[in-house]
Parts: C-alpha cells; sequence; structure tokens
C-alpha cells in the first residue's frame, strides 16, 4: 500500500491558491470547478471525511472512509476541535492529536462533559470572551492555533520509520485572525484589526491590511508545507482542498457566514497520485474525497459528476464546471450574469430533497468560541 496523504486546509480561497507556489510545484495546479458543500468547517468536513452531505454535526465510524483504508498505520493531527474525538473523527486512527479542551477556562473545563447540544455554558463563555479581550490590550498575542511547522514536526515524527501509512494534516492558516508571523503589525494589532473587520467595524485601511494579512498567511502555510512535500515519498497519494473559503470585505462582510458566494464555495481542490484522478471529472465536490482516495464511490459521493451541490441557512446552491446557481439567479463562476436552465432545474431538485445542516446555534459554544465565533 502506498503512503496516503490528506490535507486540509480551514478557509482558503480558490484564487489564493496562486500565492503557494511551492505546493503548486509539488501538486500542480488547482481543479477549476471544485466546490465545498457548506460554508462551516463543522459542516463541510462531515463530506471530506465522511462523504455524506451537511447534517447534524459530525460523523460516524461507519460514514468515515478512514477505517476503509489498508495502511498499516493511520494518524491525524487537527487543529480544529469541531475535528476532535467529541464528533467522531478519530475513527480509524492509531494516533489522532486534537487541540487541547483542559486548562484553559472554566467553560472548557466545564465543555468536556457536555454534548454538543448542550447550552448550559453561555456564561462560562461571556466570561471567558471578556478576559480575551482584556488580555489582548496588555500583553502580546499568541497565536490562537497550532502553527503549521508544529502540525508538519508531529506527522513526520510519527512517520518516521514507517513506509505503509495514512496521515491527514489539517492546518488553521489563514483561518482569522490574519496574523502571520512576518506581518507588517504586531500579532496584537492584527487580531484586533480582524475583529474589527469581522464585526463591521474596520476602516478601509483595516480592510486593505486584513487582506495583507490573508495573503500572508497563506504564503507562510506554504513555506511551511515545502518541508513536507520534500519529506514525503514521490509516490505518496496526495490530496489538498479546502473547507471553504472566506470573504475579504466581498458583499460587506468579512469571514465566512452562511452567504452562498463563490469566494465561500469554490474551494482549491488537487491531487497526485491518487487510485481516481482529481481532474478525470469536469465538477468535484468535497464529498467526493473518501472515493477519489478509495476508488469508488462511498456515501454520497461520486467519481465523476456534472454538478455540485451546497447549502447553508435555508438556501441552496448548485454549481456546474461554468456556473453558480441559487434562488437569486444564475451566474457564471466569475459572477457574471447568466443562463442555464439544467443548472436552475437541478437547483430546484436538490433544495427539494437536502437535509437541513445543523445551524451555528445547535453547535458547541466552546468549540464555536474557541474558532472566535462568540
Amino acid at each position: 500500500m502506498q503512503p496516503t496523504l490528506l490535507v486540509t486546509v480551514d478557509s482558503l480561497r480558490y484564487d489564493h491558491y496562486q500565492y503557494m507556489p511551492a505546493t503548486r510545484e509539488f501538486l500542480g495546479e488547482s481543479h477549476p470547478a471544485a466546490f465545498a458543500t457548506n460554508t462551516a468547517t463543522p459542516l463541510s468536513f462531515q463530506s471530506i471525511v465522511g462523504g455524506v452531505y451537511p447534517g447534524e454535526a459530525g460523523i460516524t465510524p461507519e460514514e468515515s472512509f478512514v477505517p476503509r483504508l489498508s495502511n498499516e498505520y493511520k494518524v491525524a493531527v487537527s487543529t480544529n476541535r469541531f475535528l476532535s474525538e467529541r464528533y467522531g473523527y478519530d475513527a480509524g486512527f492509531d494516533r489522532f492529536v486534537e487541540p487541547p479542551r483542559e486548562g484553559k477556562s472554566l467553560k472548557d473545563r466545564i465543555a468536556e462533559n457536555m454534548t454538543p447540544q448542550s447550552r448550559l455554558y453561555g456564561v462560562a463563555s461571556r466570561l471567558y470572551n471578556a478576559f480575551e479581550g482584556v488580555r489582548g490590550t496588555v500583553q502580546e498575542a499568541e497565536r490562537h492555533y497550532r502553527p503549521a511547522a508544529a502540525v508538519i514536526d508531529d506527522f513526520l515524527g510519527a512517520t518516521d520509520g514507517r513506509d505503509d501509512w495514512f496521515g491527514w494534516l489539517h492546518f488553521m492558516e489563514p483561518h482569522h485572525p490574519y496574523n502571520p508571523d512576518d506581518a507588517p503589525v504586531s500579532r496584537s494589532e492584527a487580531q484586533r484589526v480582524t475583529r474589527r473587520l469581522l464585526d463591521g467595524r474596520g476602516s478601509e485601511a483595516d480592510a486593505e491590511l486584513g487582506r495583507e494579512l490573508y495573503r500572508g498567511e497563506v504564503e507562510e502555510l506554504d513555506d511551511r508545507l515545502a518541508r513536507l512535500w520534500d519529506a514525503v515519498p514521490d509516490d505518496t497519494r496526495v490530496l489538498l482542498c479546502a473547507d471553504h473559503g472566506e470573504l475579504l470585505g466581498e458583499y460587506g462582510e468579512w469571514g465566512h457566514h452562511g452567504t452562498l458566494a463563490m469566494e465561500l464555495l469554490r474551494v482549491p481542490f488537487v491531487g497526485r497520485n491518487l487510485p481516481v484522478d482529481a481532474d478525470a471529472s469536469d465538477v468535484r465536490s468535497l464529498v467526493d474525497v473518501p472515493s477519489l482516495f478509495l476508488g469508488e464511490p462511498h456515501g454520497d459521493g461520486l467519481l465523476d459528476r456534472e454538478a455540485a451541490f451546497g447549502g447553508s441557512g435555508g438556501t441552496h446552491a448548485a454549481m456546474n464546471a461554468r456556473h453558480f446557481a441559487t434562488r437569486d439567479g444564475v451566474r457564471t463562476l466569475d459572477g457574471e450574469p447568466a443562463s442555464d436552465r439544467d443548472l436552475a432545474r437541478a437547483l430546484d431538485e436538490w433544495a427539494a430533497t437536502a437535509q437541513e445542516p445543523a445551524t451555528k446555534e445547535e453547535l458547541p459554544e466552546d468549540d464555536l468560541e474557541a474558532l472566535g465565533y462568540k
């Protein structure tokens, strides 16, 4: 069995893959028409790992494609608390590393004993947020997430001396707050700028700096990934994708809310040495990731498709190689008005049958807060 690697990047826009030269040299160019199934990590990863369209947060061992892989050793390094044992993502792994929950706050300690549906720790969440806001004004800020270099170190150490492994690495660069190491301002200031932008209070200067900081996160990640690409064997099966994109001021919004826009739904998607070529289909969806690794359809995934579908907050989208359709009409992937009756019909059929994904209000507050949503 060949070594196999899934690399997922949080909040990476399709149009920013161009700023990753080391990754492009190793993997090639992104599929031009690959799409997320949702605009939020807890739901899009049901597709990436479970091969299913989003519903309630988390996956089951039966949905995960990982137990079906025949690699002798399986290791994952997650930097996002929604991608954790709590949500079933550890199924099939011999070693599963996730962000710690203990020792950070009363809210976190309470959350250890709660299910994803619990809402009994709002007070602890609010107190923690207030503390974080004050702390950021009196001491130098730290990164909110485990940095890419540490993730890669952990993975390479775990696979050292092994020839037959499957690895899943999830990177939080460039998820907000945008604060790369070589930013033109301090990390504290970068995080304050990001908060203003996400809250709708940012100035034009903030917006210009915010876009520079976001791009800096992408370039920094690529620099760290260069070490990974140099370390893995040439015959490694690799797929890299984002879980969704990011709004950088389009439509007056920042971050990745429920707006069904191409900036959020069109994602980088590129493979190497896979059993099924990622470019063999005109359209790809995140729900197809398990099928490409397994070489056969898994869950709702397909090996070849003409349209992809997504949804968020009760709205739906359908995409093909040229067009993007929502209830507001049809546009090209570049945003120009268009006409596509077949895609509009496919959207109507999808909207009539699709299950309703979980909303942010139904997710645990401690995990939302860890990602800066509370």
